[in-house]
């Protein structure tokens, strides 16, 4: 049994050093669209209408990499563990509204496999983020039904603002990290 523990330990040791966090190239866009579409369904199945978990195909995951990956405003990173993608992040340097907070960047969107989950791939990600929109001040809107986000969140250093909104998926949860 010890033995087991000492070899999980080390494999996710082993597993952490080498995750690397990249930019978003070509190669990787279909990656990251799958990853895109099957964390989507895992965190909303059950939650929202299935019209909207059934939206976010890897196609159309596919479809928003492009436009995001080609749009100055924003910048897509990766986690790659082995060569295959395990997370990404999606940044605005300009928040959108309602949004007011012009001197912060907007996390827009921030999926890590779950089989990734506590490994620090999402913090990989977020500090990354940080550097490459050149803004340590990120606000992000998380929905409420996501207590494992809104936990990761606070754990990283992020806070609730007070402010909240209604989306489609229900209510959601302006949290900030300053």
């Amino acid at each position: 049994m010890i033995h087991e523990r000492a070899s999980l330990r080390q494999r996710h040791i082993m597993q952490d050093m080498t995750t690397r966090i990249v930019p978003i190239e070509p190669q990787w866009f279909m990656q990251k669209a799958e990853v895109q579409s099957r964390t989507w369904r895992e965190l909303n199945q059950g939650h929202i209408p299935q019209d909207i978990v059934d939206a976010i195909t890897p196609a159309f995951a596919l479809k928003l990499t492009r436009g995001h990956a080609a749009d100055p405003n924003q910048v897509v990173l990766i986690a790659l563990a082995d060569d295959r993608v395990v997370g990404f992040i999606e940044l605005l340097r300009t928040p959108r509204p309602p949004i007011n907070r012009p001197e912060a960047a907007e996390l827009a969107s921030l999926y890590v496999l779950e089989s990734e989950h506590r490994h620090g791939v999402g913090r990989a990600l977020v500090e990354a983020g940080r550097q490459a929109v050149g803004n340590d001040r990120l606000v992000l809107w998380v929905v409420g039904f996501n207590t494992n986000a809104q936990g990761f969140y606070r754990h990283i250093g992020f806070h609730e603002t007070g402010l909240t909104q209604t989306e489609d998926m229900g209510p959601e949860i302006e949290m900030i990290n300053y």
